[in-house]
C-alpha cells in the first residue's frame, strides 16, 4: 500500500530535515527528486519526496528517528550504481544520499583492517591505500570505482581477492548500523 504524505505533513518533514542538516542539504525540488528517482537499469522511475544529504552519524540517527516518527520511507544511497533499482524510493519518502560521508577513519597496517563512512568509495579507498599502506591488498571490485565499500558489501560483490577470502561482505568484521 502506498502511503501519501499530506501537504501540511510534507512541510513539517521538510522543515524537519532542514533542521537537521542545514537548507544546502535537503532538497525537495522536482529536478532533484528526478535525478534521485531511476539507476542506470531497466527499472521504471519513482520518485522521493526529498533528497538528504547528512555529514555525521548523528544526522543519520535524527533523520532515521524522524522518518520512523513520521512513518516516511526512507532508501539509503551510496554511489547509486545498482542496476537492479535497489537505491530507487518505491513508495516515495526520503533518499538519504551517504556521499558526504566519505572520510577514512583508520587504516590499521598490522591487524590489516580499515574503518570508513558509509560514502566511500572503491576507488577513493584503494587510492588511500596505495598512497598510504601499498602493503595492504584492497578487493577491488568488478565495478565502476565510484561505487561504495559499504554498497558493495551490501550487495555481496565480488573482487580480485574473492577466491582466496571471499566475496566483499565476507571480509567486513564490524558495522556501525543506525536503527529507528
Amino acid at each position: 500500500r502506498i502511503r501519501t504524505i499530506k501537504k501540511s505533513e510534507a512541510m513539517n518533514i521538510y522543515h524537519a530535515l532542514v533542521n537537521i542538516v542545514g537548507k544546502d542539504r535537503v532538497s525537495n525540488s522536482a529536478e532533484e527528486r528526478y535525478l534521485y528517482s531511476r539507476d542506470p537499469g531497466a527499472q521504471l522511475p519513482r520518485t522521493a519526496d526529498y533528497v538528504v544529504i547528512p555529514r555525521t552519524v548523528e544526522e543519520v540517527q535524527d533523520i532515521v528517528v524522524l522518518a520512523n516518527k513520521t512513518k516516511t520511507p526512507l532508501v539509503p544511497l551510496g554511489g547509486g550504481f545498482t542496476l537492479s533499482a535497489l537505491v530507487v524510493p518505491t513508495r516515495g519518502g526520503i533518499v538519504l544520499d551517504m556521499r558526504k560521508m566519505n572520510k577514512i577513519i583508520e587504516v590499521d597496517e598490522v591487524n590489516r583492517y580499515a574503518v570508513v563512512e558509509a560514502g566511500v568509495s572503491q576507488g577513493a579507498l584503494k587510492s588511500y591505500l596505495t598512497k598510504n599502506h601499498p602493503r595492504l591488498q584492497h578487493s577491488t571490485p568488478e565495478a565502476p570505482p565510484t561505487v561504495t565499500v559499504v554498497g558493495n558489501a551490501l550487495i555481496q560483490g565480488h573482487g580480485h581477492l574473492s577466491p582466496k577470502y571471499g566475496i566483499n561482505s565476507d571480509m567486513i568484521n564490524g558495522m556501525e548500523v543506525v536503527l529507528p
